[in-house]
């Protein structure tokens, strides 16, 4: 499986277009997707469905050190750091892709702030 085919699928799940429109990140996510959030949520594809955006003033994001392990087939673990270019904040990002009829959705998600050491 292509690291690099995975990369694009979380660039455009990450695109600021594509979290302006609620019915485009649907279509990107598994009915059974769950994440945990950055802030310690845990929220479900039912709780985005019942959502007119996801995002009303989307951020800009840079993908730093990607990678991917492929866990079966059907399912691809990817996960990586993330620069929100606007506040210079960082997270460490990591999703299971699943392959469902020949189309790869989210089933899972996690954000983990990073918090710069103190030294």
């Amino acid at each position: 499986m292509d690291k690099a085919f995975f990369k694009q699928l979380d660039q455009q799940h990450l695109s600021a277009d594509n979290r302006r429109n609620i019915k485009t990140i649907l279509g990107v996510l598994d009915e059974r997707y769950s994440e945990i959030t950055a802030s310690g949520n845990l929220n479900h594809y039912q709780d985005y469905a019942k959502l007119a955006t996801l995002d009303v003033s989307p951020k800009a994001y840079e993908i730093l050190s990607y990678d991917i392990k492929v866990l079966s087939d059907s399912s691809v673990l990817s996960f990586y750091k993330l620069k929100e270019k606007n506040s210079n904040t960082l997270s460490f990002r990591s999703n299971i892709w699943l392959k469902s009829d020949e189309n790869w959705q989210l089933i899972f998600h996690q954000g983990t702030p990073v918090i710069a050491d103190e030294d």
